[in-house]
């Protein structure tokens, strides 16, 4: 879990969810392995939208 807040983006800007026209993060899951690998990414326009189901299987494939 993570809160971008200073400085502002960066992390969210690396990763591709940085929304630049509202200045916030969308929201977004993103699975790194131990190696540093993204292995799933996701953004989400709404929170109804996240299946933590699959968000676990893809966990469970690491």
């Amino acid at each position: 879990m993570l809160a971008d807040f200073h400085p502002k983006g960066q992390v969210s800007k690396l990763y591709g969810v940085y929304n630049e026209e509202r200045g916030t993060a969308n929201r977004a899951v993103v699975i790194v392995d131990k190696q540093g690998i993204v292995r799933f990414s996701r953004v989400y326009t709404s929170m109804p939208e996240l299946d933590t189901a699959d968000v676990l299987a893809e966990i469970g494939k690491l």
